[in-house]
């Protein structure tokens, strides 16, 4: 039998890119979309990006592109299309509420990033789900990327030995207009374009962070309430040592600033992308080796998973206990990088800062 999804909300790149890739999955089925009657134009301001340009940006054109009914409010979408499972894809302050109302549906949950702008928000949605038997996890997108997924698995097989330094970068354009600019409804670019490389950072260093230290500023971006620049140092329990950089300040043509790098006590590893595509480039005292990442959509597998977790009634809290950590490392961050002390932690939730 099929797994009915509904999506929640018709204002994030997500709602666009889950109900496509929903439609292309066996065994799923689009219950309805939830557009919660906003303005058109406010609807087509939040999806004037980029990457979206081959959707449509209107109610009547995701209808007929997703071949799904769209439903003014969710409890209509509860009622009609009887949902298995919801995706919440609305601006970012309101993903906590929906969250529970599909909890007390009796329903799974897929929460995109940023998936809560505070711990106790992402506890809070985990911890009820799994009281009732439910499926809720939060997205962690970088773990179903080719180029990570390659990296990770070269360091596994000991390529470079233990790792002991690294850095991760980002370069990202500021999303600005529509509700991305509005600090009451965004979480802003430390959660929303930072997940990516602090779970990546998390995700190959293979340790936990005890403490950090963080800058942000905004240096072009003047007039906004949002950093542009990022530095951040993390120090892990195993003392290794990694940087992340969030490059937010570019808005004219200019190289890639995202090649990350993770050096071992027995060689290092570039993660980095050419006219071929993402690639590994692995460098030993025996030479250097190049590893060209397999192409696939990150989105098809990560829902995948999460739908493998519905089908199969497994176990999230491996899943959830990711999230939860790297929610925690962008935080202390961002504490950081306000008060200006280093913050230190045992685990998630248990941030100090050190005067």
């Amino acid at each position: 039998m099929a797994i009915r999804i509904g999506v929640i909300g018709a204002v994030s790149s997500y709602s666009l890119h889950y109900s496509d890739t929903f439609n292309k999955l066996d065994g799923v089925e689009l219950a309805g979309l939830v557009h919660f009657d906003r303005d058109p134009k406010y609807i087509r301001d939040a999806l004037n990006l980029p990457w979206l340009t081959k959707f449509p940006k209107t109610i009547e054109g995701m209808a007929k592109r997703f071949e799904c009914p769209v439903y003014e409010q969710i409890e209509e979408l509860f009622e009609k299309g009887k949902p298995d499972a919801i995706a919440i894809c609305t601006e970012d302050y309101l993903r906590p509420k929906y969250c529970a109302i599909g909890l007390e549906q009796g329903v799974h949950v897929f929460l995109p990033k940023p998936f809560a702008q505070t711990t106790e928000q992402a506890l809070a949605a985990f911890e009820l789900s799994n009281q009732l038997g439910l499926i809720t996890v939060g997205s962690l997108p970088t773990r179903f990327r080719s180029s990570s997924v390659t990296a990770s698995d070269i360091i596994d097989a000991g390529a470079i030995g233990r790792p002991i330094n690294g850095h991760f970068s980002i370069t990202h354009h500021l999303t600005l207009g529509g509700w991305k600019s509005d600090t009451s409804r965004a979480a802003g670019p430390e959660l929303e374009t930072g997940f990516y490389v602090f779970d990546q950072t998390r995700m190959l260093m293979g340790a936990h962070a005890r403490d950090v230290v963080g800058f942000g500023e905004n240096l072009d971006h003047r007039g906004i309430p949002y950093i542009d620049t990022a530095k951040c140092t993390v120090r892990f329990d195993n003392d290794a040592l990694a940087t992340i950089d969030m490059i937010l300040s570019n808005h004219h043509p200019f190289p890639r600033g995202r090649a990350s790098h993770v050096i071992g006590d027995e060689g290092a590893l570039l993660i980095d992308q050419d006219e071929k595509g993402s690639y590994i480039e692995v460098h030993t005292q025996s030479g250097v080796t190049r590893t060209d990442c397999a192409e696939w959509n990150p989105f098809e597998r990560e829902l995948s998973e999460w739908l493998r977790l519905i089908r199969e009634e497994d176990d999230p809290n491996p899943w959830q206990d990711e999230a939860l950590k790297t929610l925690d490392l962008i935080l202390a961050y961002k504490l950081a990088y306000e008060t200006g002390e280093r913050v230190t932690f045992d685990g998630v939730g248990e941030q100090e800062e050190d005067v």
